[in-house]
């Protein structure tokens, strides 16, 4: 069941990701705004991204099951992934104070990370579940 809910975990967070991915290379406004160059993504990255993800989600199970007591209702867990997933979005965007990208942009991509980060949240709050006593 556990990894029933890893799973779809990181079918929603791939699936979220790619949708905004795909959102973002083909509106003209964040094209023309933020000068996006699209690239096209092979088969194997779209593999290997999946994987990674699956990773990801995979070592934050591991550490919402070792600190599993403090969190015993869904609402705790659901906060714990997102606040996690938005500490990796931040660290993902770091580099925007020496790029060329905008400031605006990775804003933009932190906040939609972070919203991402939730869905996740929600998902796997559904699988994964404290077994100790008066635990949600």
């Amino acid at each position: 069941m556990v990894f029933i809910g890893i799973l779809l975990a990181t079918v929603c967070n791939f699936t979220i990701g790619f949708l905004g991915y795909t959102i973002a290379i083909n509106s003209v406004f964040l094209v023309n705004t933020f000068q996006l160059v699209g690239s096209e993504i092979t088969r194997t990255e779209y593999i290997y991204s999946f994987f990674l993800k699956f990773l990801v989600i995979l070592v934050l199970t591991w550490i919402l099951n070792k600190v599993m007591p403090l969190l015993d209702k869904p609402r705790k867990r659901i906060l714990f992934i997102y606040l996690i997933g938005t500490i990796f979005a931040i660290y993902n965007q770091i580099d925007v104070f020496w790029s060329s990208l905008d400031v605006t942009w990775s804003l933009m991509l932190i906040g939609a990370e972070s919203l991402n980060w939730l869905a996740t949240g929600i998902v796997l709050s559904m699988f994964i579940k404290p077994k100790h006593l008066g635990a949600l």
